[in-house]
């Protein structure tokens, strides 16, 4: 009897531990089965873009497109508007006739720096049509450019006996000192040393041809006056 008591009592502790054990097992099933909520998610609602606007292109204003064309050069001598190229022509043909009817004689002109022919046809001759006969007496002096004129070299000029000047110049003695030249002697006294040709033409006879090496006081005589 004894021996059936104490195998009920280990059959309900048995049967008790059993209920314990599955009870434990579904407290951590039903924990394992309890997820966390997903958070929910936000969903920003984006503000409409606009839609671009096309904007019509404004019109440009032109660009000035510059003349590459050099600008012809005017010249130096305004001639009068009122006066037509016949009478101009009539005018050079008077000048020419004057220098061939009358008794004529041959002047020398020294260029001066800033001159061209057209300005020396209507300073000499008051026409500028005079150049191309200027051109034509002193063409192998010019060469073939009759734009390029130098400087202190020298043009023969026709003119009527009672228009010519006689040119006269006065001199003064200048002593040649120790390693100078024509050319440093001509920028110290004429201001420009392309004078140096002026000094030797006045001094042909001086200086002979060794114009290079100048002995130390030479004499040589230099204008007072430049151009008369």
């Amino acid at each position: 009897m004894m021996k059936k008591l104490e195998m009920y009592q280990i059959v309900i502790g048995l049967i008790m531990i059993t209920l314990l054990v599955i009870g434990c097992s579904k407290e951590l099933v039903e924990d394992e089965a309890v997820t966390e909520a997903p958070t929910p998610v936000q969903q920003t609602q984006e503000e409409p873009v606009p839609e671009p606007v096309v904007q019509e292109p404004q019109p440009e204003e032109p660009v000035p497109v510059m003349d590459e064309t050099i600008a012809p050069v005017e010249p130096a001598v305004a001639i009068s508007e009122s006066e037509t190229l016949e009478e101009r022509e009539g005018k050079l043909e008077e000048v020419l006739e004057l220098i061939s009817e009358t008794d004529s004689v041959n002047i020398f002109y020294m260029v001066k720096p800033g001159d061209y022919l057209s300005l020396i046809a209507k300073n000499e001759y008051g026409n500028i049509g005079m150049w191309r006969v200027i051109y034509k007496w002193n063409r192998k002096k010019i060469g073939d450019n009759p734009n390029v004129v130098y400087p202190f070299h020298e043009f023969l000029l026709k003119k009527p006996i009672d228009m010519a000047k006689d040119l006269e110049f006065d001199y003064y003695d200048y002593t040649v000192k120790s390693n100078e030249t024509l050319w440093s002697i001509a920028g110290k006294e004429y201001k420009n040393n392309y004078a140096w040709i002026v000094i030797l033409r006045d001094n042909a006879d001086t200086l002979g041809p060794n114009i290079d090496d100048i002995p130390d006081g030479t004499i040589l005589k230099l204008r007072s006056i430049l151009f008369n």
